[in-house]
């Protein structure tokens, strides 16, 4: 009996590894055309020779994934051009690109670029859209990371920095400038977003007023708070409609239900938050946890919108690769510029291998897996022994 039962529990085991290596990942989903916006089919119609840099082997790997996600697009672009390039061969331009792994895009129309670092058709159609808008466009954007508050470091070499996010907003086009602060500050007319990124250093009166000022002048705020940084910051949570409860999250907090707002439309992927601050607030919820608490919200102020982020670290070195926390900040950094005529999509194609789940998930799935399962094969063992013993 008990070899029987070993045999069955081998071969069990057998056939779930076979499954996981061979066979490929089924998904109900709609064609790809029939997921295509309206907006995005018109991007598509107004490109004339695009030219597409691959940083990988034609026969790699990540060079297969490349063309399964480009395929699609081909016979919506006639004049595209496809360029598979050696990373080891080609050192200045990985170096000039900042590629950093195999599969990355470098997307060209006429003497516009822009850097597909992920293989989302969201990030590309906007990428599309945004230098065919500014191929004729004297204007510019320009958000403002504001440094010496005690905050968020901007240095490459420490990953609970925001270096890696600078780095992906300037790849995408966005202009990116980080300053030091102080109340005397003058910033010119193109400036259209501040970023305050999780600030120690207490807000005084004339701070604020500065704040303020740049606020009645159109300017757009995020602030990426913390529970610990919240605390110190009696003026910015006033100003900002922020009050903090007694919750507390530690370790990471997986968002996968999503509120109806234009940041979150058609948003498919899920959020890993890690130490996230729940608060109160009268403002628009943009994110809560499984508990109803804010997590996230915003405000229009005029011509200026205001977000609070109960959370920094997502955005961090360390995790902005995780979940689609990536894609989530250029819906934000978005929404904050007035860009109301983004382009979103829904996850087209294989989704990535991770796995993320939420705390009753894991609950769920510990139970089945540690309780039920060795339950059912302890009932069937008692029942075949007292059967043979019989």
């Amino acid at each position: 009996m008990i070899k029987k039962t070993l045999l069955f529990i081998f071969l069990w085991l057998l056939l779930v590894v076979l499954v996981a290596r061979f066979v490929p990942n089924w998904f109900v989903k709609s064609s790809y055309d029939d997921l295509i916006t309206p907006a995005a089919q018109q991007v598509l119609n107004q490109q004339q020779a695009i030219r597409i840099e691959v940083f990988a082997t034609p026969d790699s790997v990540a060079a297969g994934l490349v063309n399964n996600f480009l395929d699609p697009l081909k016979k919506h672009l006639p004049d595209l051009t496809i360029e598979y390039l050696d990373t080891f061969n080609n050192p200045q331009l990985v170096q000039s690109y900042g590629i950093t792994r195999q599969g990355e895009m470098v997307v060209h129309q006429q003497s516009q670029k822009f850097h597909l670092s992920t293989l989302s058709y969201e990030a590309f159609f906007n990428g599309l859209k945004q230098i065919s808008q500014e191929a004729g466009a004297d204007n510019e954007q320009w958000l403002v990371f504001l440094k010496d508050l005690g905050g968020k470091s901007f240095n490459a070499n420490d990953m609970t920095g925001l270096s890696a996010w600078l780095n992906d907003l300037n790849q995408a086009n966005y202009r990116t400038v980080v300053l030091s602060f102080n109340n005397q500050l003058q910033l010119p007319d193109n400036v259209k977003l501040i970023v305050l990124a999780s600030p120690q250093n207490a807000w005084l009166d004339e701070d604020i007023q500065w704040l303020q000022q740049q606020i009645n002048q159109g300017i757009s705020i995020l602030w990426l708070a913390d529970p610990g940084s919240a605390t110190q910051q009696p003026a910015l949570s006033l100003l900002f409609d922020v009050m903090r409860t007694d919750a507390y999250h530690q370790g990471h907090v997986i968002v996968k239900n999503f509120n109806q707002h234009p940041i979150n439309q058609a948003f498919d992927r899920p959020l890993d938050l890690i130490e996230v601050m729940p608060y109160l607030t009268s403002d628009e919820v943009l994110w809560h946890n499984e508990q109803g608490e804010t997590l996230a919200s915003t405000r229009q102020v005029g011509q200026s919108r205001l977000m609070v982020v109960g959370d920094s670290d997502f955005l961090s070195d360390a995790h902005l690769g995780s979940g689609g926390n990536l894609e989530m900040s250029f819906r934000m950094v978005d929404w904050l510029l007035l860009r109301d005529d983004r382009i979103d999509l829904p996850t087209v194609g294989v989704k990535g291998s991770q796995f993320f789940l939420n705390r009753t998930e894991i609950l769920v799935f510990a139970s089945l897996t540690l309780l039920i399962i060795p339950l059912i094969f302890m009932v069937i063992s008692i029942y075949r022994w007292r059967k043979n013993k019989r």
